[in-house]
């Protein structure tokens, strides 16, 4: 059984062909990562600003002394407070 002969030309088109196609390829799945890396990231940064956010705002109120504790006298620097 005998094949068709083939160009060498046609497999040198051929496998620069698939040669481009597969960097291009590569080039885009890297995009990709990229893309999603990216969002990732940003995702973790803006649950750090609102945990940072949250506990900056809470931390004044866990350290709060009662406005009738600082009025008795000789107890008003307990709360850190002169």
């Amino acid at each position: 059984m005998t094949f068709a002969p083939f160009n060498i030309a046609v497999q040198v088109i051929a496998a620069f062909v698939i040669f481009v196609f597969g960097y291009v390829a590569l080039f885009v799945s890297l995009i990709i990562c990229l893309a999603v890396s990216l969002a990732i990231g940003k995702g973790i940064y803006e649950c750090a600003r609102q945990v940072r956010a949250y506990a900056v705002r809470s931390a004044p109120a866990k350290t709060f002394v009662s406005s009738d504790v600082a009025l008795i006298p000789g107890l008003a620097a307990i709360g850190g407070r002169s």
